[in-house]
């Protein structure tokens, strides 16, 4: 019993080093994780969706952050050793993202597990065993640009 205990305070301090939050900003960003390793700016014209992508390493995770409007809509957590993230792992970061919310419990399509909260936002892991997750309002954003693709318009004729 003392093994387990101390097994599980170990992840969830180890995971925590690496937890971000939906929502932070930049600079929140780049003070829990330090300077990015890559960014790229996506916010040029015809750009479906003017996101910006920064990667961060830390604590023995590769974190991928999407940001639109100056603040993270999305985040990626995968271990840079190339092991899947834990059910305790997942269950540190669905809490540390919850945002008062609840998540329900995880259902399996193709392959991925997928929990969601009431507010429509949503945490996927992948076979590979890294997670996703996205705010209410980058679903929102990505359910209105796939309307808008498969609408006709004649605007510019």
């Amino acid at each position: 019993m003392k093994n387990v205990f101390l097994t599980l305070l170990i992840t969830v301090s180890v995971t925590a080093t690496a937890l971000a939050r939906i929502g932070e900003n930049p600079d929140q960003l780049v003070a829990r994780y330090g300077p990015p390793i890559s960014e790229v700016d996506q916010k040029r014209e015809g750009a479906k969706l003017p996101l910006s992508y920064v990667v961060f390493q830390k604590g023995g995770f590769e974190i991928y952050v999407t940001i639109s409007d100056g603040a993270s809509v999305s985040e990626s957590f995968k271990k840079l050793n190339g092991n899947p993230l834990t059910f305790s792992e997942v269950g540190v970061l669905l809490v540390a993202n919850s945002q008062g919310r609840e998540w329900s419990a995880p259902r399996t399509v193709q392959g991925v597990k997928i929990w969601t909260r009431d507010d429509n936002a949503t945490a996927k892991q992948a076979p590979d065993g890294s997670v996703t997750i996205q705010s209410r309002e980058l679903v929102a954003k990505q359910s209105e640009a796939k309307k808008l693709e498969r609408a006709p318009t004649l605007d510019g004729f």
